[in-house]
Formats: C-alpha cells, sequence, structure tokens
C-alpha cells in the first residue's frame, strides 16, 4: 500500500516553503500561510494535512531565522520580506489563491498583497484573511519590543504573545528572539502609503479570548481594502489556531471554493 504523504516531509526544496507532496491536485485553490512572531511553517502542521480535504492546498512559509533556517539573518522589515516572498512564490501562483496571516503574519500577508497587486507577471489572490492580528493603523509598538531579553520575555509572558509550550523552554526561547525581534520590528514599522488600498476583501478571525487583537482592535482592517471586509469572532485566545484552527480553515475553504 503506499504511503501516505503527511507534513513533517518538506514536498518541496525550497527552504521558504512547506507542502505536502502529490497533494497539489487535490485542492482547486492554494492558501499561501505566514507564521505569527518567531514561528515558522511548522505553525500549519495541521493545516498542511487537513487542507486537501477541505479542496484547499496549503503553502507554509518558513522564513529565515528559524526552523531549519536558524543560522540566516532574520527580515526585519515587512515590505523587504514580501518582494522577497513575491518572488518565490511566483511559480506557485498559477491557480486561484489567497493569502493568510497571523498576527505579524497578517502585516505581511498584507504588504505581501501589496507586492502582488504591483506585479505585471503575478495573479492577484482572491482575498487576504488575517487572524489575531491588530490593523497596522492601530498597532502601537510596545517599550518591551526594544528591551532586554529578560524584559521582552516577560512581556511575552505577561501578554499570551509566544505559544507555552515555547516560553517552558529557555534554550529554545533563546533561539527564537531574534527572529521574535525582527518580525515585532515589522509590525512596528509598517505603514500604509497615501493612497495605498487593497481592492482584495479581507476577512478577519479574532479569538474571543485574545487581549492582544480583539475584535474590537481588528475592525481598522476594513480601511485597508476598498473591497468587502468581515470579521469572525472564533473561540480561543491569542493562538486559536490550537482550538479553532479546523474551523478558521473550513470557513476560509468554503470561501474559496465559493469564488474560485
Amino acid at each position: 500500500m503506499a504511503a501516505v504523504a503527511r507534513a513533517d516531509t518538506d514536498g518541496t526544496r525550497n527552504p521558504w516553503l512547506r507542502r505536502v507532496p502529490g497533494q497539489g491536485a487535490a485542492g482547486r485553490v492554494r492558501l499561501v500561510c505566514l507564521p505569527y512572531a518567531g514561528g515558522g511553517a511548522g505553525v500549519y502542521r495541521d493545516w498542511l494535512n487537513a487542507g486537501p480535504e477541505m479542496g484547499v492546498e496549503i503553502i507554509a512559509v518558513r522564513p529565515p531565522g528559524r526552523e531549519q533556517r536558524f543560522g540566516e539573518a532574520p527580515f526585519d522589515d515587512a515590505r523587504s520580506l514580501a518582494a522577497r516572498l513575491a518572488t518565490v512564490l511566483e511559480p506557485y501562483l498559477d491557480v486561484p489563491y489567497a493569502l493568510y496571516g497571523h498576527s505579524v503574519g497578517s502585516v505581511v500577508g498584507l504588504a505581501l498583497a501589496h507586492e502582488l497587486a504591483r506585479s505585471p507577471r503575478s495573479r492577484q489572490p482572491l482575498g487576504l484573511f488575517v487572524g489575531a492580528g491588530v490593523a497596522p493603523a492601530s498597532l502601537r509598538p510596545q517599550p518591551e519590543w526594544s528591551g532586554s531579553d529578560a524584559e521582552l520575555t516577560e512581556w511575552l509572558r505577561r501578554t499570551g504573545g509566544t505559544p507555552r509550550s515555547v516560553l517552558a523552554r529557555p534554550g529554545l526561547v533563546a533561539r527564537v528572539l531574534p527572529a521574535l525581534r525582527a518580525d515585532l520590528a515589522m509590525a512596528a514599522g509598517y505603514r500604509r502609503r497615501p493612497g495605498e488600498r487593497l481592492t482584495v476583501p479581507i476577512r478577519g478571525f479574532a479569538g474571543a479570548a485574545d487581549p492582544m487583537a480583539s475584535a474590537a482592535a481588528m475592525t481598522g482592517w476594513g480601511a485597508e481594502t476598498t473591497g468587502r471586509f468581515q470579521l469572525s469572532q472564533v473561540p480561543g485566545g491569542h493562538f486559536f489556531l490550537a482550538e479553532s484552527g479546523r474551523q478558521v480553515l473550513a470557513g476560509i475553504a468554503e470561501q474559496l471554493l465559493a469564488e474560485a
């Protein structure tokens, strides 16, 4: 009997991306997923395996400075990262697709959507989906983001800004902090340019128990597009992917398959 491909195999030799081998034909649409601060492609392990069952192929992005790329310098500017990702992703945007970003990944997703809108070679996404991310215009950098490692770690612990499973391992925290700082710098430094708005729809997902990105804090995403804006609240906190991930993915898949 043939072995079933799982998401613990890269499925591509490209270090930027993680896919499940042989499952591209299972979906009519693709969903490019961008991780939260300090996270990598493994954030979307469950989606990588569940996506094809719902008719959507998942492509999880692994930026430099994390997972197998710990030795590489992380990006600290969202537009620079988006420009690189537009090139990396170009071969995979030959079918209808959309973007999903979680927390800081939502800012990268917005920058990437703008980068793709400017590219004459790229098909436009069906939409931008954002989870647990404060709208860029409402985001206020915190002093701890540029403080000592101890101050930043305590802020993460206090606010729930990093999964508890990571904070429980000091050695892992030390390895993740450079990428996490760079990701926070991307969020802090991103602002919409005058007249710059997307035309594709944006749909947001807010964790009902999220103190960092409440539904009220996410309403500002509506100002980032001239298209439709929709906001849903789901069970869970800032990392609701662990509790409500499949529910969110099912909602995204249903919308994309109806529009593709």
